[in-house]
């Protein structure tokens, strides 16, 4: 048996926040008819920065959902008109107050395809040297954390590093800076 597709037959904004749209969709599937909810966001980025040095920097910040403070890459939203390319180093700088030598893409993911229909480009920076102090925004409050790669390791198995975008970074991170060089 396959699966059944709904199909979306009225669609209306039932919020706008900020950067955040709540879509409410009218949907018929088979012979059930339903409401569903999405949320409409702009893509992100997430950079797992190394040192010539093979420490990891990564940022220690609140995040507003946990009302904790966690530990993660350094990214944050796509400007409108902006690539994800030039998003990465600029996030890196704002929140970490390190720039890299070199940035590569690490491909990307759907965050939560069950709701969202969004982005995150992933990337790996090397040669991540310290120019300056983080520079967030007015509602970002950031400072850099430096970890090597076995205690990055350890971080995201012990749930310290718990942010799951940050986890797919790192673990894409780690496999492709071990890898020997082509």
């Amino acid at each position: 048996m396959g699966i059944t597709i709904p199909r979306r037959h009225a669609s209306t904004v039932a919020g706008s926040f900020g950067p955040l749209a709540v879509h409410r969709h009218e949907v018929v599937a088979a012979d059930a008819s339903y409401t569903a909810f999405t949320l409409e966001l702009p893509d992100w980025i997430s950079v797992a920065a190394i040192t010539d040095a093979g420490e990891f920097v990564l940022v220690r910040q609140h995040r507003h959902g946990l009302d904790a403070v966690t530990i993660e890459t350094a990214g944050g939203i796509v400007d409108p008109g902006e690539e994800p390319d030039a998003a990465a180093p600029r996030e890196l700088l704002e929140e970490t107050g390190y720039a890299a030598a070199s940035i590569e893409p690490l491909g990307w993911v759907h965050p939560n395809p069950a709701l969202q229909g969004n982005r995150c480009f992933l990337y790996l920076a090397r040669g991540a040297r310290r120019v300056g102090e983080p520079e967030g925004d007015e509602h970002e409050s950031t400072e850099a954390v430096v970890m090597s790669a076995d205690e990055v390791t350890a971080a995201m198995q012990d749930g310290r590093i718990s942010h799951s975008l940050a986890v797919i970074t790192l673990l894409r991170a780690l496999a492709v800076a071990a890898a020997p060089p082509r």
